[in-house]
């Protein structure tokens, strides 16, 4: 577990200290922003919230890459651009990331609870730039 130096008062540094020293080497822990359960379907959407030019960690990086391996799990990266877009990926998917608007966001969203396929449509400068308040 890693030892939150930012928040001394955050409860993960309780449990960092009772389970020091137990575990196996290779091992690692990390939090995820945010997890969808569908109890019809019994499927787990995993989505990492960053911020544009946060990068995710390399213990991060391996847990949601070994989610995404897991029946049942969709795993999202998801980045608040600058710009006003978001930057989209899905751990698994072999597509690199790509900036999407806040309505393709949605809808990617919306695939995912109704079990369609998630197929993203990569925003254009004319999107950010209407996105941002640009052009009505």
């Amino acid at each position: 577990m890693t030892y939150l130096r930012k928040f001394p008062d955050a409860i993960s540094n309780y449990f960092h200290e009772i389970e020091l020293g137990v575990g196996k080497r290779g091992s690692t822990f990390t939090d995820v922003d945010a997890v969808s359960h569908d109890g019809e379907t019994r499927r787990f959407l995993f989505r990492e919230f960053k911020q544009d030019g946060e990068a995710l960690c390399k213990a991060q990086r391996w847990v949601l890459s070994d989610l995404a391996c897991l029946p049942g799990c969709t795993v999202w990266f998801v980045r608040r651009l600058d710009s006003g877009l978001i930057g989209w990926a899905q751990f698994g998917s072999g597509r690199p990331e790509v900036p999407i608007t806040v309505t393709e966001y949605r809808r990617l969203l919306a695939c995912w609870w109704n079990a369609e396929p998630i197929c993203p449509t990569p925003a254009t400068t004319c999107d950010a730039m209407r996105q941002m308040g640009f052009w009505a």
